[in-house]
């Protein structure tokens, strides 16, 4: 996960050399527990997670704790500083990418997939100082992300720098909403609570879809789906060499686990 992690960086740091948009996929070999750069490592029982074999990183985007597994997808579009899609409205850039992934998962059976819009999210009431959902990326809605009723199907993110813009999306195929707090340093009161909290709040697409959705079928559904509303061509391409000697450096110097 660190090396991913660091990939990520390079994609963005290198858009002033390469000049092109990217979209990258990536699949957990080895489970994580990312936190957010907000978040202090302690937040997790790192005992815990040594004993079941999940890294624990810190990312450079804001948000809270996400447990990366095998179950996880995550896709990332990189654009390049002045790109009509990253626009200078922080909030607003993410309608595209929310959109594309809702009418994405629609084409897959997923009928009620939508990406919710600000006002929306503004009149949900805010969660109390203390409630342990704080704690968990999809424990929370923001504008733009992709929902099944008010519960959390496609988690979004983004990373600005001055060569460009990062954007990250995160689906799961099961979502366990107890696999989080059981790596959290958490007394079991809280830990109860925040995974009754995650399960009403967030959901998998085993639980959207009434049928099984596989890794490759999320996958050539959004890019069906982002050729089709852009009107773009998708050409395979390899990581660039300044590319993977960043993130030899950047993985080095950053994500190094805590644990």
């Amino acid at each position: 996960m660190g090396r991913q992690l660091a990939l990520s960086e390079a994609l963005l740091a290198c858009l002033s050399e390469t000049r092109r948009p990217a979209l990258r996929w990536y699949l957990a070999s080895q489970p994580a527990l990312v936190v957010g750069n907000s978040q202090k490592p302690g937040i997790a029982d790192l005992a815990v997670c040594r004993e079941r074999g999940v890294t624990v990183l810190r990312r450079t985007s804001g948000g809270a704790a996400v447990l990366v597994d095998a179950t996880a997808v995550n896709m990332e579009v990189a654009l390049p500083a002045g790109h009509p899609l990253a626009t200078s409205d922080v909030v607003r850039a993410y309608e595209w990418i929310g959109e594309l992934w809702a009418e994405a998962l629609r084409s897959l059976g997923i009928a009620k997939a939508r990406a919710i819009p600000v006002e929306e999210v503004r009149a949900i009431p805010p969660l109390a100082a203390d409630d342990p959902l704080r704690l968990a990326c999809f424990g929370t809605l923001s504008p733009w992300e992709v929902v099944v009723g008010k519960r959390k199907l496609v988690g979004l993110c983004q990373v600005r720098r001055r060569p460009g813009t990062l954007y990250q999306a995160g689906v799961y195929l099961q979502l366990d909403p107890k696999a989080l707090g059981e790596l959290l340093d958490l007394n079991n009161n809280r830990r109860k609570t925040l995974g009754t909290r995650l399960h009403n709040a967030a959901l998998g697409l085993d639980q959207a879809a009434t049928h099984t959705i596989t890794a490759d079928a999320v996958i050539a559904a959004v890019e069906a789906t982002l050729t089709a509303r852009l009107g773009v061509r998708l050409d395979p391409s390899d990581w660039t060499p300044h590319e993977r000697e960043e993130a030899q450096r950047i993985e080095r110097e950053r994500f190094l686990p805590f644990n």
